[in-house]
């Protein structure tokens, strides 16, 4: 079963340009609009529909998004480290060179 809701979309969500323009850098973050739609559980177009104003943002997309976007973070963080313990640690071998 998907992680997505089967619940018909509200109508008279807030607009405002905190949420659309917070909506359209997280895509961006998150690696496009299909991936946006992915973590809505929506597709594309709707995403579309809501950076531009056209459909509100509810609060559950806002908190979707946010966890979405604290998981990628999460991710960059984690291979940051990785790449920092790499360059610390001498290769077998790096000593006769």
């Amino acid at each position: 079963m998907s992680a997505c809701s089967v619940q018909a979309e509200r109508k008279a969500l807030p607009i405002s340009a905190v949420r659309t323009t917070g909506l359209e850098t997280a895509a961006s973050l998150l690696g496009g609009v299909d991936k946006l739609a992915d973590v809505l559980c929506i597709t594309p177009r709707a995403v579309r529909h809501k950076i531009t104003a056209d459909r509100g943002i509810s609060d559950g997309d806002l908190l979707a998004t946010a966890a979405a976007l604290e998981t990628r973070a999460k991710r960059i963080v984690d291979h940051a480290f990785k790449l920092r313990e790499a360059a610390r640690t001498k290769p077998a071998g790096s000593e006769k060179l």
